[in-house]
């Protein structure tokens, strides 16, 4: 689980920063959508294309030489078994994890119920076969879905121009309250993920650039519409999951109204997206075993004595024993853990031996610790 969050964390943000860097600048709003969109999708879901390098980049197989360091050295840190009581942190983890997804989720429920309230409440009139609901309140006209929110007053005494209302037309016809949505529903689940935030933040600016670039395409004269954008900032902000006229970004907005757009530049800059999909394909991917790790993995605990007793699974055997019983056992290399406990007295010789056992087996994921020799140590299974 922690790998894959990695994974799909670092996809994510990467994916961000070459929009940002490339794709932002241009008006190529709709595939901007599409990629912020895309992106999204294909960040949560590459971490299960078993065709990737991450796990042998990020995850790097303990070797031998631990263990000789841990014995030339018993002041060295080891890789301990973990504690059963680590569950206990585990769970109070989960259970802090749930109690925030159930706090938002509950959260946009109620957004939900009060949007559907305010539909049902309030009195609405019809603009190019969408309706339009007069709210009361002196908000700045928002959409959710296929209806517009605006002010009463305003609405009936002529100050909203019809410009505002083919912006907000443009939301709801394009669905942008679906984006917002599934953004929305990312961040209940994974809400702990900053890069979530920062996506939902470009796609609402990218949401406000397609719905700008509706109204001038119009023949509207941009001078007049960003007069009238400016004239309306003193109204009451709309609520989270809403698509509105947004102020925060007003110089980027009218900035990128006048910009001259370069057709062959753009051109080459969406043409390079499908190459960085493939190479972030390639890295992040990861390795079918990765994909296998929630199926049951076996373990395995051996403890190397000073003697030539020696533990495998807690049952002591003679180390002459040990090469014929460990080659019987039906081990799945790629799902097998074996924990090395060494005391502090052992032999490199027998250490040395039982190492080159253990590697003809193929197992793979080995934890090595050190055991002091004093009789009081508590051994963690």
């Amino acid at each position: 689980m922690i790998s894959y969050l990695i994974y799909s964390t670092i996809c994510m943000g990467l994916l961000l920063l070459f929009y940002h860097v490339f794709l932002a600048q241009e008006k190529i709003y709709q595939i901007n959508r599409w990629y912020l969109m895309v992106s999204l999708l294909f960040s949560l879901t590459v971490p299960f294309m078993p065709i990737g390098v991450a796990d042998f980049l990020l995850s790097p197989e303990s070797n031998s030489e631990i263990l000789i360091q841990q014995l030339a050295d018993p002041a060295a840190k080891s890789n301990e078994i973990p504690d059963l009581n680590t569950e206990g942190i585990y769970l109070t983890l989960f259970c802090l994890y749930s109690l925030v997804v159930l706090l938002l989720f509950v959260r946009m429920l109620r957004h939900l119920y009060s949007m559907h309230q305010r539909t049902r409440s309030n009195p609405s009139t019809f603009f190019k076969g969408h309706k339009i609901i007069l709210l009361d309140d002196k908000v700045v006209p928002h959409t959710f879905w296929k209806t517009i929110y605006v002010s009463r007053e305003q609405y009936e005494n002529g100050k909203i121009g019809e410009e505002v209302l083919i912006h907000e037309l443009t939301h709801a016809r394009e669905h942008h309250s679906f984006d917002i949505l599934v953004l929305e529903f990312l961040k209940t689940i994974f809400w702990f993920n900053p890069v979530l935030y920062f996506y939902k933040t470009a796609i609402q600016f990218n949401h406000e650039f397609i719905a700008d670039n509706k109204v001038i395409s119009g023949g509207t004269d941009i001078a007049d519409y960003q007069t009238l954008l400016l004239n309306m900032r003193i109204a009451k902000p709309a609520r989270y999951l809403s698509s509105t006229l947004n102020f925060k970004i007003t110089k980027k907005r009218f900035k990128m109204m006048s910009q001259n757009n370069s057709s062959s530049r753009s051109f080459f800059k969406t043409a390079a997206i499908i190459p960085l999909f493939i190479i972030l394909g390639i890295t992040f991917g990861c390795e079918p075993t990765s994909i296998e790790k929630d199926k049951k993995v076996e373990t395995i605990i051996l403890e190397v004595s000073s003697s030539d007793t020696i533990k495998l699974n807690g049952e002591p055997i003679q180390f002459s024993d040990f090469e014929s019983q460990f080659s019987e056992m039906p081990l799945d290399p790629e799902k097998t853990i074996l924990y090395l406990k060494v005391h502090q007295n052992a032999t490199i010789g027998i250490v040395t031996d039982i190492q080159e056992i253990i590697r003809k087996q193929g197992v793979l994921k080995i934890n090595y610790s050190t055991i002091q020799s004093d009789g009081l140590q508590k051994d963690k299974h």
